[in-house]
Formats: C-alpha cells, structure tokens, sequence
C-alpha cells in the first residue's frame, strides 16, 4: 500500500518546519509521524526513528520502506542531505505535493469517473436482463463484463512488473498524444526541482546533482534521453550545451537553461521551468477529461440502450 500525496504532503511540512526550527532528527520524525493520518507512514516514520537515533541519516533510514514512497522522495531527501539542506529537501517535497495535488485529482478522475460509469452502466444491463426475464444472458454478461475484466487487470498487472514490458510502455506512453505530454511534465517536474535544489546547496559537482536529480525520474526512455548530457557534463562541458542533447526538451526549455547558465541565475530559471510544466501538466489532464469523459458516458449510454433494445425485440 502506497501513501497518499495528501499524508505525504502533511509529513514533509512537519519535518520542514521542525528540522527549519534546529530540532533533532529524531525528535522531528517522531513528532512529524505522530501527526499523519496514514497508518503505513506512521509505521515507517516510527521504524525510521529508531535507526536515527543510532546514527543513519533519514533517506537511509527510510530506505527499507521506500517501496510505500513515490520514486522521487528519497532521492530527493539524499540530495538534500548531500548538500546540507535537509530542510529545503523537505519544503521542496512539501511544495511539491502541494503543486501535483490538483493534478493527481484530475488524474484519479480520468480513470475513476468513467470506471463507475462502466460498473454502473455494466449493472444497469444486467437489471434490464433481469427485468425481462433472461436471467441466463444476465448470468453470461455479468460473468463476462466482470470476471474478463477482473483477469485483464491482473494479467496487465503482472505483465507490467518485468522490466521488459515496463520499458516498452515507458516508450508507447511517450508515443500518444496527451499521455506523452502528461508524463514528459511529471518527469522534468520532478527532475528540474531535484537539480535546482542540489544546485543552491553547493558542496556537489554538476555530475552529482545530475545523478540525484535522475532518479526522481520514472521512465526509463525520459532517464535514457537525458544520459547523454551527464557525459558532456562529466567532460567539463557547459550545462546549456549538455542538456542540448535531450531530445525530449523543447527548445524553451533550452533556452532557459542556456540563459541561466550564462548568467548565474540557473536556480531561477529552473524555478521557472517546473512551474510551467507543472501548469501545463494540469491545463492538458483538465481538457483531456472533459472529452474522454463525455465519450464514456456516450458509450456506456448506446450500450444500454442496445441492451433494452436486444431485449425488447
């Protein structure tokens, strides 16, 4: 069980505002724990404390529950640590729950609004068959309608936990149109706030903030497109010319990372970036739910209406 963005975004205000405060570690995750209404963080938080207290910083100390915790919030936390801005790390995961959470709700509702339409429409036909008395085509449709769905998801399920099958949807994904957009501004949300973050703390090379800044990074074809800048950065070169190899950038992009490097304001220009991909991402899920959406429910209208019509003659 995953821990939502809301008890997430509870938790990582908490341990910035203690840790802003010069508290403990520890006294920190405790007092942070005790307030978040998830069950699985709290469990985690209390396990995590134990092992502050014997010396481990706190993405280590998480680390044995990281499974419970997005991709992007550990290495998030090492590149904090890593830079002596614990406490950043955590306002920057704070900002960012609170910036994703209206887009995780559109997300939820692109695939919830029309899973209970489907379900309703899918009861309604099988109230009709009953109605008029075939209870065997009810019987048939709704083993059908139910249990084949039931195995597609399992099957779907399993299939996308071999490597293999997640690179290839990794790729499909970047190939439709609205999910390409949609996963290209999750991705460089998360990658651009871990860079800026690891870049205001000093104390770390550019080969090490790309690295940190990477593993947010979900989709293996977003991390491969990105790969060939951290050789020019490993070779000296400019940061500008580096991220000129990344395909997957648009030519805004670049050039705000070009004008930044040249004129020592990177941070700002990062901070720029991820706020318009963060508006985009939201704006772009908005306009795709309002006809996928409407096309469920026409489709799942036409198939009653078959339905009462195979029945009636």
């Amino acid at each position: 069980m995953s821990i939502d963005n809301q008890s997430l975004k509870q938790f990582a205000g908490s341990m910035a505002k203690c840790l802003a405060a010069a508290l403990p570690v520890s006294q920190a995750l405790e007092l942070s724990g005790a307030r978040t209404p998830s069950r699985p963080l709290r469990t985690a938080v209390a396990a995590a404390r134990t092992r502050c207290e014997d010396g481990l910083p706190v993405s280590e100390a998480l680390a044995p529950g990281a499974a419970l915790f997005p991709r992007h919030f550990l290495p998030v936390l090492r590149a904090g640590e890593a830079a002596g801005k614990q406490a950043e790390a955590f306002q920057l995961l704070y900002r960012h729950c609170q910036r994703i959470g209206p887009s995780l709700r559109v997300v939820r509702n692109t695939w919830l609004y029309p899973l209970i339409c489907i379900v309703f429409g899918w009861i309604i036909r099988v109230g009709i068959f009953i109605y008029f008395g075939r209870y065997h085509s009810a019987v048939n449709f709704a083993v059908t309608a139910f249990g084949l769905s039931a195995f597609l998801v399992l099957t779907g399920w399993l299939l996308c936990r071999l490597p293999p099958v997640k690179r290839a949807i990794d790729f499909l994904l970047l190939q439709i149109p609205v999910l390409r957009e949609t996963e290209l501004r999750l991705g460089f949300v998360l990658y651009f706030s871990t860079f800026r973050l690891a870049y205001e703390g000093g104390g770390l090379d550019v080969v090490q903030i790309f690295d940190l800044a990477l593993a947010t990074v979900r989709n293996e074809t977003i991390r491969r497109d990105l790969r060939p800048a951290r050789e020019i950065l490993a070779a000296n070169g400019p940061i500008g010319e580096a991220f000129e190899e990344c395909s997957l950038l648009d030519h805004e992009t670049k050039g705000l990372i070009h004008t930044g490097s040249l004129s020592g304001q990177l941070d700002q220009c990062l901070n720029k970036i991820v706020e318009k991909a963060a508006w985009q991402l939201e704006l772009t899920l908005r306009i795709f739910n309002q006809f996928f959406q409407r096309l469920v429910v026409f489709c799942v209208v036409m198939s009653i209406v078959e339905t009462v019509l195979m029945c009636i003659l």
